[in-house]
């Protein structure tokens, strides 16, 4: 296939790796972002978020193979259009498009015949569809002969860029079968395997993907609660389920957040009235720390006291802290009136307080310590040096069990050093 141009339009954690790649692969590739620092730190060749590998594709290819910019008018120059921009839910928990409206509003004077328009962005079923009659109503193109237009769903986990963008096979559901034969050759050309449909069959499929993982997070989080009503651990209770059972394969909880995770089923109920199961899943998982710290304060009054909170990114080894449940925490701890300290390596700021990158600096003095993310550098932490550093009375709450204690709330000097 001829490497055509490609524009992406949203620069962000899902649009960058992703024109990274096509440019790694040869494509020449046109990064549309709405920040000018964002973008000026990007053509000095500094990555703007943690992505494993990116930094080196990123001064590889600037001004090579890539080029970012605020300025839609280069649209015009390329064959491929694809939209990677946030679709967030507002105070009512129904889906915003005022992005992917601002969009299509500054490209459609600046797109021609013959070009293809791919939506990557988590959107609300017929999205693609209300996308391809507005540009049949401004520009007058018929799809699927003057114009193209496809969903693609992004199917790489964060964090994960480099190494899943060519091995996961990619679901293309266009409008028409036209659309999904363009798309098709595009990502054909990084070696994966494509599946066709069309546009809202794609469309569920990504939000049915991260509502089963979520769906199954609530289950695990239940299980933890209703475990600890009968005072045993939820975490021995998996071990013997799953283990050399073949039809076991619960999961372990955990603190589920994340902004697909967080919003992505109000996507599906927003119009459909038997919503019972997405919408309990979200509420058993959104209150799952509020739980955590209720079994705290069992232990301990919380007024005065010294809490870490270990770990502010939604999952681990990453540093995107949209959505994270960690703040949740804060929030609540704060009306305990607690000293919060919050702690994360890869996180760099926050606006509202200071994060320490340091763990043993972050746990001086401390009197309880909350682990809400799973960081692999908690698990090979020094704890003779954490019990030298925290109060001798310091309780730890493990949801994740980093540390093999079986048990959600136990003292610091049980683990063993």
């Amino acid at each position: 296939m001829k490497k055509e141009n490609i524009t992406v339009i949203g620069i962000g954690r899902v649009g960058l790796p992703l024109s990274l790649i096509f440019a790694e692969y040869g494509y020449k590739v046109f990064g549309i972002g709405r920040s000018p620092d964002k973008i000026e730190k990007l053509n000095r060749g500094e990555m703007i978020f943690m992505e494993k590998g990116m930094d080196l594709l990123l001064k590889k290819n600037i001004g090579k193979n890539f080029f970012p910019t605020t300025d839609y008018s280069v649209v015009k120059n390329s064959k491929y259009i694809i939209l990677t921009l946030g679709t967030p839910v507002d105070e009512n928990m129904n889906p915003v498009y005022d992005q992917i409206d601002h969009a299509l509003e500054s490209l459609i004077p600046y797109i021609i015949s013959g070009q293809t328009l791919i939506l990557r962005s988590t959107v609300a079923p017929k999205t693609t569809e209300y996308v391809a009659t507005v540009i049949t109503d401004k520009k007058g193109f018929k799809v699927g002969k003057d114009f193209y237009v496809s969903f693609c769903p992004e199917r790489i986990a964060e964090g994960k860029s480099l190494e899943e963008m060519t091995t996961i096979p990619q679901i293309i559901g266009g409008v028409d079968k036209e659309s999904s034969f363009k798309s098709k050759e595009l990502f054909q050309s990084l070696g994966v395997p494509c599946f066709i449909t069309d546009s809202v069959s794609a469309e569920l499929t990504k939000l049915f993907t991260n509502m089963y993982r979520y769906i199954n997070f609530a289950i695990a989080n239940e299980f933890m609660i209703l475990a600890d009503n009968y005072n045993r651990n939820i975490h021995s209770i998996v071990d013997l389920v799953n283990r050399d059972y073949k039809r076991g394969g619960l999961s372990l909880p955990g603190i589920t957040a994340g902004p697909c995770l967080f919003k992505d089923g109000f996507f599906l109920i927003s119009d459909f009235p038997f919503n019972d199961l997405i919408s309990t899943s979200w509420k058993i998982n959104e209150t799952t720390p509020l739980f955590l710290l209720k079994k705290v304060r069992e232990r301990m009054s919380l007024k005065g006291k010294k809490v870490v909170i270990l770990g502010l990114s939604f999952k681990p080894e990453i540093d995107d802290i949209r959505e994270s449940l960690s703040f949740k925490l804060r929030k609540s701890l704060l009306r305990d009136m607690a000293k919060v300290i919050l702690e994360d390596p890869y996180v760099k700021d926050y606006s509202r307080q200071r994060v320490f990158n340091d763990t043993y600096e972050a746990v001086k003095g401390a009197d309880l310590l909350i682990f809400a993310t799973n960081h692999r550098k908690y698990s090979k932490l020094d704890i003779q040096k954490v019990k030298k550093a925290a109060d001798k009375d310091c309780l730890v709450c493990d949801i994740w069990n980093i540390f093999h204690q079986n048990n959600l709330i136990f003292p610091l000097n049980q683990i063993a050093s």
